[in-house]
């Protein structure tokens, strides 16, 4: 964040974080039960098991089928914040004011599981949390020109850019997108795999970590 950005922004930023803490929240519950009921329909699928031993069913194979689908965006905040736009010399060429959603998730391609059967331990590994996506609003994008000449039909685009730019440069240093996306990303990872080892086997236990090392046992 840039140190002559006004001060009114920087709070309008933290305020829609904090907000957005609460709506992930919501929205993981709802992806935390639609995981759960897949599952649930997956094992129920009649013959999917037929004729198999327990200790043939539960693999490191079998488990990341479940969930090894695509890369899964499981944070997602708004940013409201103002660009600089420079001119060639790098002297500043007008202001640009914009709204931007910014999606942090993980590829669940990545996901390392590990298999303990003589200890009875699932210990699965989450790649690290990586921005998705970047969805600037077009229709937010507001100038204030210092250069007048710099209010022509290239304004928009040279804004627009700017606002990628300067949206990602703050989620990249935003840390709370981070641990936020972590957390829901284990919750997520869990709700697939745990129902179908409680099924199968109850005295499995499973381990969840992160790339930074963060740890979640249940």
């Amino acid at each position: 964040m840039r140190a002559d950005m006004p001060v009114q922004i920087r709070h309008e930023r933290k305020d829609n974080m904090d907000v957005q803490r609460k709506r992930n929240r919501c929205a993981l519950a709802v992806i935390v039960l639609f995981a759960a009921l897949a599952v649930f329909f997956i094992m129920k699928k009649p013959g999917i098991f037929a004729g198999k031993h327990k200790q043939d069913i539960i693999t490191e194979s079998t488990l990341e089928k479940i969930i090894k689908v695509s890369d899964l965006s499981v944070f997602e905040t708004v940013y409201n914040g103002v660009a600089q736009v420079y001119g060639p010399e790098d002297e500043t060429d007008f202001y640009a004011y914009y709204e931007a959603r910014v999606k942090a998730g993980i590829d669940l391609k990545e996901v390392d599981i590990v298999m303990d059967g003589k200890n009875k331990k699932i210990s699965v590994t989450l790649p690290a949390v990586k921005i998705n996506e970047i969805i600037v609003d077009e229709s937010s994008l507001d100038y204030i020109f210092i250069n007048k000449k710099a209010d022509n039909e290239m304004a928009f685009q040279r804004a627009y850019k700017a606002a990628e730019t300067d949206v990602a440069a703050e989620a990249e240093d935003e840390t709370a997108i981070y641990e936020l996306a972590g957390e829901n990303a284990a919750n997520i990872v869990e709700a697939l795999i745990k129902p179908f080892v409680l099924q199968l086997d109850a005295e499995y236990e499973m381990e969840i970590s992160l790339e930074d090392g963060t740890k979640n046992e249940t």
